[in-house]
């Protein structure tokens, strides 16, 4: 499978994702005002980062079964061990916060963490098929937690109900833990076999779990807390705003993880020299498509504005501050899945996001105040910018390449569109 056909197939599965978050995103800002989105994408963001720190679970389950030939249903039991009790954390977290708060952010609390639990438990299962390079298996285990939760939010915002943020995240918590009932019993069936616990296969998932999840954690605090600071100087208000105007220029990112993720299992079960090209090859294809996707957006950022009520004003101009940030950190995912997959050192992608992170909260305390949201987004532009070239200096001279070796687009690239061209043609005429 070329990487351009493969990235294209779990780009299929992406742009369903995407089209999911934005749903959640014009249906919310339309039925909830912008204080009380903005309370509610603060709810989104704890869950985001939860999400992304047990990721590392994900990673861990894929590293077994690509690198370490485990058998699958065998990384999917022990590693549903660690992943069940965190959810029991998550659960229990939010019960107490819930007994300790009172009125509506009690609700929140409790639902956060039910929501929490739910991806947890979700990463295992994801992992598994993702290390057996199952990707329209793994791609649904992406899709259908958001898409239940959009409709969970529908329609108890339309039956009438109160629209405030506890009622969002309660919605948003069900439809996840919708999802992972249908994921788990799906999951189960295509992952029939042998079975036994493993004490010592659990120890080598936790480890890797817990280094990867760091990396994970820190990658999304790198790209959300800011939102704190902004919700700091700007309010609530503010948050709404600025929260659009990130995830309409993140949205460029799921091109670029198409890309590396169909490139994961190959890299992990590649020589290191063949994955060290592979890996610069999706560099370069990154960094043509997410260029020519990031003008469109530029040019077309006032268009987008438009879509949303008049109380989320000001997205626009946030947006093309952002923007040449997100397109060089669209390389931070092939990077990361080198580093993960290949080398088994997650933590690389970590000191990375964390280099990112300092640096944009230290440039978004000062430019927040002096410019509100668009401040906020261009600290983190610059900050993505910084990190990722430092860690493609660390890259480039740990596989002794150059600049050329891993920007210079070649035959191998256009082959990859050609061969892409030529099976979506016989698609076509099969169809």
């Amino acid at each position: 499978m070329s990487i351009a056909y493969g990235g294209i197939i779990v780009f299929l599965f992406r742009g369903v994702n995407l089209a999911v978050a934005l749903g959640i995103v014009l249906f919310c800002t339309n039925q909830m005002g912008a204080s009380n989105y903005g309370a509610f994408v603060l709810g989104l963001t704890i869950v985001g980062f939860v999400n992304a720190a047990t990721g590392g679970l994900t990673a861990a389950t894929a590293y077994q079964v690509s690198n370490q030939r485990q058998p699958p249903p065998v990384a999917l039991l022990n590693g549903g061990i660690l992943s069940v009790s965190l959810g029991a954390l998550a659960i229990g977290t939010g019960l107490f916060a819930g007994q300790v708060l009172a009125g509506d952010a009690g609700r929140e609390s409790l639902a956060i963490g039910a929501a929490c639990a739910a991806v947890i438990v979700n990463s295992v299962v994801a992992g598994t098929f993702l290390g057996r390079e199952s990707l329209v298996r793994y791609n649904f285990a992406l899709v259908c937690p958001p898409l239940f939760a959009l409709i969970a939010i529908a329609v108890a915002f339309l039956a009438g109900g109160s629209k405030t943020p506890a009622v969002a995240l309660e919605m948003y918590a069900l439809g996840q833990w919708l999802a992972v009932a249908t994921l788990v019993v799906t999951g189960g069936i295509a992952l029939r076999g042998a079975v036994s616990l493993d004490g010592a296969l659990i120890g080598r998932i936790g480890k890797f779990a817990l280094v990867a999840g760091v990396a994970s954690g820190v990658s999304y605090l790198n790209y959300r807390a800011d939102l704190f600071l902004v919700r700091h100087f700007e309010g609530r208000e503010g948050v709404a705003v600025y929260s659009i105007a990130v995830n309409m220029a993140e949205s460029v990112w799921q091109v670029s993880g198409s890309l590396a993720l169909a490139a994961y299992a190959r890299v992990g079960s590649l020589e290191r020299a063949e994955a060290v090209a592979l890996t610069t090859r999706v560099m370069r294809h990154t960094v043509v498509l997410l260029g020519i996707i990031c003008v469109g957006l530029f040019l077309l950022a006032d268009v987008l504005e438009a879509v949303f009520p008049a109380d989320y004003g000001g997205m626009a101009t946030a947006l093309r501050f952002i923007l040449p940030g997100v397109l060089l950190y669209g390389l931070a995912q092939s990077f990361a899945g080198f580093y993960t997959y290949q080398r088994g050192m997650p933590w690389v992608s970590s000191v990375v996001a964390g280099a990112g992170l300092a640096i944009d909260l230290v440039l978004a305390s000062l430019l927040i105040p002096a410019m509100g949201v668009n401040g906020a987004a261009l600290a983190s532009a610059i900050a993505y910018s910084l990190a990722i070239l430092g860690g493609l200096v660390v890259f480039a001279r740990s596989e002794q390449l150059g600049a050329r070796d891993i920007f210079r687009f070649g035959a191998a690239e256009l082959q990859d569109y050609r061969t892409l061209l030529r099976r979506l043609r016989g698609l076509v005429a099969r169809a």
